[in-house]
Formats: C-alpha cells, sequence, structure tokens
C-alpha cells in the first residue's frame, strides 16, 4: 500500500502551501473552520452520501417511521435514534461478487426531550432505542447501502439475553438481559467486536418501572462491564467479561501481543478518568481468553506512563475505579476512545478537556477545549511496561484561547475530541462533540498528519449541522469511503423534539432531526 492519505489524498497539499510561512508562527491559521448552520458542510475533495438515518427500516417487516407516535415495533426494527460507529467488519465474500460489510454502532442515548413529542418520556421505548446495531450493507450503483432484514442484522438492547463469565459471574450470575449504555466498542483481532458498557445507573432508574428486574438494586451489578460478541453470528450471545473489572467505560480498543495474547485497552467514563489495559493470559483463540489475565492503570511516570499492575481480586474487579485511583492511577481530562496505528507502535488517547482539573501535568493542561495524547508503543509490543507520551494536539481558537497546540500548515482548529480512528494510510481522524454547544465552531470530523515534514497538520473532512456531533469513523479502502455517524443534529441546550435548532437532514418542517450513518467518498 502507498503511504498516502487513503481518503484525503490532498492533505498534504492542504497543508504544504502554508507550512512554509507558518513554521516560525506558533499559531495556525484556521481559515476553514465555519460556526454550525441548520445544514451540513463536507471538506474539500470529499462528497457525502446518506446511508441510514433514525427511522430507517432494518426488517423487511418494520412498520413506518412514526416519530410522532414512536411504539416498541419501530424502535425494535428501526435504525436508532443516536449512534456511534463501534466496528466495520468484511464477511466471507459472497458467490456474487457484491461487496458487503458488516457495521456495528453504539447507540448511548435516548433523550426524552428529543425523541418524544412534548417530551413525555416512554422508557419501554427509550429501552430499546439504545444498545447497539448490527447492519449488513452492500456497495451497488457506486455507492454502499443498507441491505433490508441482511443475515447478520439485529438490535442488542434492554431485552438481549447476555452470558456473563469470568471471576466476578459466581457473585453476580450466570445471565443477565440486558446491555445498557454502550458508548463505543472495537473490533478485535481475532473476529469478535467488543462493547464499552458505561454509567448504567441512569438507565436503570428509568427503566424501573417496566416489571423486567431493572428495579432490583443487585442488578446494577450487572452492567458496566466490556461485552464481547460474535457480529456474524445472528444466533450468539453477548457475554460480559468480568476479568477486564466493572467501570463506566467511555472507549475500548483490542489487539494482540506477539504471542497471540489479547490486550485490551479502555478508558473511564469521567471529568476525571483512567486508562487501564488488560493482558490475557491465554491466546485469543482461546474463546475464554478475556476470563483470566492482567488488569493495569496508567501512572504518570518520567516521560509517558507506566502500566501498574492491579490484583484480580473479586473487590477489584468489582469496584476497578477504587482500586486504581489507589495504585496512583493518572487521571486524563474527559479522556474517550483510542486509536493504535497499524503497525502498533503509537496509541492516540483523545480527551475532551477539564477545565475544572485542579493541576495541569505534561498529558493534561486542563484546558476546556481539550486534547489528543500520543503514545509511544516501544516496539509495538502493547504489553510493555512504559510507554512514552506527548501531546500531539491541544485544542481551541488558537486566535483566543492561549495554550492551543496545531502542526505547521494546519487549516482548521476544533474543540472536544471524543473519537478517534486511523485510516489505513495512517491519517488520524478526530471527532469532536461539545454536547451541543457548538457556539464557537462546528463540531465534525477533522484529520490530523501523522508522518512526515507536516506532521500534526490539521484540516476538516465534514462539519456536522447544528446540534450534531460526529460518533467516529471506519473504513472502507476498496471504495475510499469512510463512513461517519452523524449524532443527534438539532440537540442543542435547551432544543426539544418539538423544537429542536435544525431539522437535518431532510430540512423538512414535518420531520424531527435524525442521526444518520454517512459514507464521505473522496473525489
Amino acid at each position: 500500500m502507498r503511504r498516502r492519505p487513503l481518503l484525503l489524498g490532498s492533505l498534504a497539499a492542504l497543508t504544504a502551501g502554508s507550512a512554509k510561512a507558518q513554521s516560525a508562527n506558533s499559531v495556525p491559521m484556521p481559515p476553514n473552520v465555519q460556526a454550525a448552520a441548520l445544514d451540513d458542510k463536507t471538506g474539500p475533495g470529499f462528497s457525502r452520501l446518506v446511508i441510514a438515518r433514525w427511522g430507517d427500516p432494518l426488517q423487511p417487516d418494520a412498520p413506518p417511521f412514526a416519530p410522532w407516535a414512536l411504539t416498541v415495533e419501530q424502535a425494535s426494527n428501526q435504525f436508532p435514534y443516536d449512534a456511534v460507529i463501534a466496528a466495520l467488519v468484511s464477511p466471507p465474500p459472497a458467490q456474487d461478487g457484491i461487496p458487503r460489510l458488516v457495521l456495528v454502532t453504539a447507540n448511548p442515548t435516548a433523550p426524552a426531550q428529543m425523541l418524544f413529542a412534548a417530551g413525555a418520556d416512554n422508557p419501554a421505548v427509550a429501552g430499546r432505542e439504545q444498545g447497539v446495531t448490527v447492519a449488513n450493507l452492500q456497495y451497488l450503483s457506486g455507492r454502499w447501502m443498507t441491505v433490508l432484514g441482511g443475515y447478520q442484522t439485529r438490535r442488542l438492547s434492554d431485552g438481549t439475553l447476555c452470558q456473563i463469565s469470568g471471576p466476578v459471574a459466581g457473585e453476580i450470575g450466570g445471565t443477565v438481559q440486558g446491555v445498557l449504555a454502550v458508548n463505543g466498542g472495537s473490533a478485535t483481532p481475532w473476529g469478535n467486536v467488543l462493547l464499552a458498557e458505561g454509567d448504567a445507573g441512569p438507565w436503570l432508574s428509568r427503566l424501573s418501572g417496566l416489571g423486567l428486574g431493572y428495579g432490583d438494586h443487585a442488578q446494577a451489578a450487572c452492567y458496566g462491564w466490556v461485552v464481547e460478541f460474535d457480529p456474524l453470528n445472528p444466533l450468539s450471545l453477548p457475554v460480559k467479561r468480568t476479568a477486564l473489572g466493572r467501570i463506566a467505560r467511555a472507549g475500548v480498543l483490542a489487539t494482540t501481543a506477539e504471542d497471540g495474547r489479547p490486550v485490551v485497552f479502555f478508558t473511564q467514563d469521567a471529568a476525571a478518568g483512567m486508562m487501564f489495559r488488560f493482558v490475557a493470559a491465554t491466546n485469543a483463540t482461546d474463546g475464554t481468553a478475556l476470563d483470566s489475565g492482567t488488569l493495569s492503570v496508567a501512572v504518570l511516570a518520567g516521560d509517558g506512563i507506566d502500566w501498574v499492575d492491579l490484583t484480580s481480586d473479586i473487590p477489584t474487579l468489582a469496584g476497578l475505579a477504587s482500586a486504581a485511583a489507589t495504585a496512583g492511577g493518572e487521571t486524563f481530562d474527559a479522556p474517550g476512545e483510542l486509536a493504535l496505528s497499524a503497525e502498533g507502535t503509537v496509541l492516540y488517547l483523545a480527551c475532551a478537556g477539564n477545565p475544572e482539573r485542579g493541576t495541569a501535568d505534561a498529558l493534561n493542561p486542563g484546558s476546556a477545549a481539550g486534547h489528543v495524547v500520543q503514545f509511544t508503543v516501544p516496539g509495538g509490543d502493547a504489553t510493555s511496561k512504559h510507554f512514552h507520551a506527548r501531546l500531539a494536539l491541544v485544542g481551541g481558537n488558537p486566535a483566543t484561547e492561549a495554550g492551543t497546540q496545531y502542526g505547521p500548515g494546519s487549516q482548521a482548529w476544533l474543540r472536544k475530541p471524543r473519537t478517534l480512528g486511523i485510516d489505513p494510510a495512517g491519517n488520524l481522524w478526530i471527532g469532536t462533540d461539545q454536547r451541543g454547544d457548538t457556539a464557537q465552531t462546528a463540531d465534525g470530523l477533522f484529520l490530523m498528519q501523522t508522518t512526515g515534514p507536516a506532521r500534526g497538520a490539521l484540516a476538516y473532512a465534514y462539519l456536522a449541522p447544528v446540534g450534531a456531533a460526529a460518533g467516529g469513523a471506519a473504513f472502507d479502502m476498496a471504495t475510499k469511503t469512510a463512513f461517519g455517524a452523524v449524532r443527534h443534529p438539532g440537540a442543542t441546550p435547551g432544543a426539544s423534539f418539538d423544537h429542536p435548532a435544525t431539522r437535518w437532514p431532510t430540512l423538512r418542517p414535518n420531520m424531527p432531526p435524525q442521526t444518520t450513518i454517512i459514507g464521505l467518498v473522496m473525489q
């Protein structure tokens, strides 16, 4: 593969022209960023396609989308309200030669004020709207589209039966109903997908009146785990892996050691959250590899971090946050998703920022705009004790905010990094989420060059409409397509179903705004 940007072949050209002029100037010029608007905007060299929207059918017998009267049947058989890209998986080639992919999205939220007319909550519907969606895609007539009733297509939600495995299963039981508050996910090298359950507490309270056991306080211990499932087998049960500890997670990333053992990195979903690593005791070919291994937490040390091992007793696994804090775990400024380079030598961490941080340190400036941390993985050995680290980017408007950090030749600036992805050419795709407060700049997908003279240079690939956030990115090399999720458009502070800030993507007065899976195609 030639080392050139997969979907932004012009990135080098965009940045090179101004790199020389700006090399002596620490403040990059950001001419291409605009304020959030009713409509979206694609970056130079891209076209945008709509692939799936909230309310689109997943099954042939799905009822029509009736947003003013949502039902459990609709929520169970239509694309959900919210989406974050968790994984893009290639199924075995079909005899008809049609290219196909399986897209897995996490569906973290279902806010009553944006989901229901007049804001009147319907917990039974909301419980089905959240969870995980597995959708079949096929490439026809020069574009990707969903397949109604595809073989792998299914929803995981509050009604899904899950297994519980690992050291804590004996304490909390071997099965539970529901995956809740899934914030993101990761494809694994061994063919499965890992899901990051976040804080299930608000969901347990919201669903407590449904008579499905959610009102039982003992059930809380069955949520907040890493969930593993096979996206290509629609009959497989999700498995909650308790050896990875219980904590509200923001992101999860899977890789393998040189000897084939799974290595899983994950972050705590908190304003001051920690970063963890799990190294399995056995090879990934063992179906229970994630049921035993070594948990460790990142601790600030020298020029980066050390991985400090934690015990694997049940109190530590059940109360992971407390045990990690006692071990001196470094707290990052609202850590989010992680990304690993193809060579396995560089790990990136998105941090949305924490202006309330008491004392800044080398990896956390306490910025309100957030930053990206770059870790060097020695020799590509994900089990190494020490990772060198540095700040790769510090967000904010360089014209008005001190301490911003962008590479020479940058053509954009951003706020609140949350999701990360690396395309096959090594460009880092940064998705931002300002939680609807896009008064200063639009959220979107931004590309950072990671090698060469313009390392750190930033450009934008996509700017979302007002109130929307970017829910990650995944890539298909053959069709030069980046898949992105445009989350909850119109959901600004104070907005509602009846009065959204935009009605994107249709912009029709009789339609609500819709979370949308898009394809960004290089021209």
